[in-house]
């Protein structure tokens, strides 16, 4: 029984990770393509979520439906969220389309809107480091 608790368990996080990933890969398609940095991106966050590189390949060959996840916890939509950020500026610039993306996120995410033009200003000089990240998410939770 202890063996079938850990399996489940593990199938669970797993399909968080899974599910985490497909969201990031929504968002990078959003402008029509993927781009190589976007590419390498999603593999990096991928690892850094805790997929392996077969993991990784495998969410980015699964063209099946995939409908938009919402994490449970707050602190692992922050995390999406961010990570969102990070996709948007891969290639350097932000379109409507990212725009239209990342608002609705926030909306779902029960967010204040305003978020959105913060996001814009504090990824717009570079990828913010955790301490950065970390105070500006508990002010947004404040």
């Amino acid at each position: 029984m202890n063996c079938d608790m850990t399996s489940f368990f593990e199938h669970q996080r797993t399909s968080f990770k899974r599910n985490y990933l497909k969201n990031l890969i929504l968002l990078a398609a959003t402008d029509g393509h993927m781009d190589d940095n976007e590419l390498k991106l999603l593999y990096k966050i991928g690892k850094r979520r805790g997929l392996k590189e077969w993991q990784v390949i495998g969410v980015l060959a699964d063209n099946s439906p995939h409908e938009f996840f919402i994490p449970d916890s707050i602190s692992s939509r922050m995390n999406l969220l961010y990570d969102f950020m990070e996709i948007v500026y891969a290639d350097g610039h932000v379109n409507e389309r990212e725009m239209y993306f990342i608002n609705k996120t926030i909306t779902a995410f029960n967010l204040p809107s305003k978020v959105s033009s913060e996001l814009i200003i504090m990824f717009s000089k570079g990828t913010p480091s955790i301490t950065e990240w970390s105070n500006f998410s508990n002010a947004i939770l404040a």
